[in-house]
């Protein structure tokens, strides 16, 4: 048994009628409904009084009647699905966008109803009616409310270019007519979709990104309260917190969503994407790209591309596993030996390129190659069969430069002279003729020497920003104004040195006038 609570009303003929009051009750026991009528009494300075329900008149006659004689209003001829018995659904008299309707007998009694958009009512007591019957149905109550889906790229941008306020619009778009397609039509790949709903004027009101097949959506632009109120009636759960651009705190929901890969033509490495509200970055699956709720784990070939920001686009990034860390996608080669994929940042310091083959290659596997007077760096294979230590000069060439004295000395071809029959080991095209001077004896006594480096060698001044270098007898290289930022190789530097001693001793068989004397006179 339970027990509610009426007002007791004069009629028009005097006679006092109980008037049920839907804010309260019902209530299990008499006592609690008692307790309360005396306090209502007591408050609002008229009688109320406690009733059992066995013995309420019959609400249903009651609604029939309201119906009947227009107190409440029916819903339109246009909602043509069976009525379901008891409900008396109607437009609610508070907001006649939304139904009214009587949800049990306890609540029929009370004279209490249920107010809840079109939507919802049809999703829970018709759910068997399709979308498309279901959007008329909303419309005939409610034509604001109507949740209206842009599937395709071009829908899309028409939804963001004249929808409500937001940096991807049509009113703040950053170039976005010059990109392949607007940056947010690269929803389009058909997971996400975007939920509207066009007002009175036929004008967007509002929009939300959803995930239909999971029945979620995100961030609404535009009029929220409708907007949520007709998503959730649509079964939708809303996936934030609250609906600030900070107010998302279950990013994941969208995670797995396929988004379409478009790479702006005009800047290699760089792909069409719009500002995320709910998505936190996308990961490249190739041909498109899916939707993550955190960076991916570092491993071979991962690549991803965080939000787009407001101007439309978004740099790939991919895992350098030289430089530990995430680099441009675009500036990646592949390095041999390590067989790996690096940066062009962990290139430009632990790799070359071979001169010879123009391959990536660690540096500790340079070989030194000098060729028609220029050092070039050459990668070990390509060295090993194409170039040659000359046993004379210590120095590498080009296989081909190398020649064979008659004593099977391997040297390069300019250490080499014709004499009496044999091939000896000269300089300049002169022989040593003195016994007590040797190629390989230390040169003492040397004057200072200035030598501008691009008269036999360039590849030194891209270490130094002056070409001239200063040579003491010690044959140590001073640079006049040396580039702190450049780190110059030792094994590079001692070669070098070797090379403009061995030209300071030439200088002196031969009297080339290249070597400047500079010792004060």
């Amino acid at each position: 048994m339970s027990f509610y609570l009426v007002r007791l009303e004069p009629d028009g003929n005097g006679a006092m009628i109980d008037v049920p009051l839907p804010d309260y009750g019902p209530y299990e026991k008499g006592g609690e409904a008692a307790k309360m009528a005396k306090q209502l009494s007591d408050q609002r300075g008229y009688k109320v009084q406690p009733r059992r329900s066995h013995q309420a008149p019959d609400w249903r006659e009651r609604q029939a009647k309201r119906l009947a004689d227009g107190s409440i209003t029916a819903l339109p001829a246009a909602w043509d699905l069976p009525a379901i018995t008891d409900h008396f659904a109607h437009l609610a008299n508070s907001d006649n966008t939304k139904i009214a309707f009587t949800e049990s007998e306890d609540l029929g009694i009370i004279d209490r109803v249920t107010i809840v958009t079109p939507g919802r009512y049809l999703t829970r007591f018709y759910p068997e009616v399709d979308d498309d019957r279901r959007r008329k149905l909303i419309a005939a109550i409610d034509p604001n409310s109507e949740i209206k889906y842009a599937t395709t790229q071009d829908e899309i941008t028409w939804v963001y270019k004249e929808g409500p306020e937001s940096c991807m619009d049509n009113r703040k778009a950053r170039g976005f007519d010059q990109y392949p397609v607007w940056p947010t039509a690269v929803y389009a790949a058909g997971d996400l979709v975007i939920a509207y709903q066009l007002n009175e004027r036929n004008r967007i009101q509002s929009r939300c990104l959803c995930w239909p097949e999971k029945k979620l959506f995100g961030r609404v632009f535009g009029d929220f309260q409708r907007m949520k109120a007709a998503m959730e009636a649509e079964g939708y759960t809303y996936i934030r917190e609250d609906n600030k651009v900070e107010g998302n705190l279950q990013v994941g929901q969208f995670e797995g969503a396929r988004i379409l890969k478009v790479e702006l033509s005009n800047d290699k490495g760089s792909y069409v994407l719009p500002y995320f509200d709910d998505i936190y970055c996308v990961l490249d699956k190739g041909d498109h790209f899916v939707t993550a709720r955190a960076l991916p784990e570092p491993g071979p070939d991962v690549r991803y591309a965080a939000s787009g920001g407001t101007d439309g686009t978004s740099v790939l990034m991919r895992w350098c596993p030289k430089a530990r860390s995430f680099e441009m996608d675009c500036g990646f080669a592949y390095v041999h030996h390590e067989d790996e994929y690096w940066s062009r940042a962990a290139r430009n310091t632990h790799a070359f390129t071979c001169s010879a083959t123009g391959q990536e290659w660690p540096v500790e596997h340079r070989e030194y190659v000098t060729v028609e007077g220029r050092v070039q760096s050459w990668n070990p294979v390509h060295f090993h069969l194409h170039g040659e230590t000359c046993q004379h000069s210590g120095d590498s060439f080009p296989r081909d430069e190398i020649v064979t004295l008659s004593n099977g000395m391997r040297v390069h071809k300019l250490y080499c002279a014709h004499v009496d029959g044999e091939d000896v080991l000269c300089d300049g095209g002169k022989a040593f003729e003195t016994p007590d001077f040797s190629w390989h004896k230390p040169v003492e006594a040397f004057p200072e020497f200035t030598v501008r480096s691009d008269d036999f060698i360039d590849a030194m001044s891209l270490a130094l920003t002056s070409s001239t270098v200063t040579v003491t007898n010690q044959v140590v290289i001073e640079p006049e104004a040396a580039n702190t930022n450049e780190q110059i190789d030792p094994a590079y530097l001692d070669r070098f040195n070797r090379m403009i001693q061995q030209e300071i001793e030439r200088s002196l068989l031969t009297g080339d006038t290249r070597l400047v004397n500079t010792r004060a006179a």
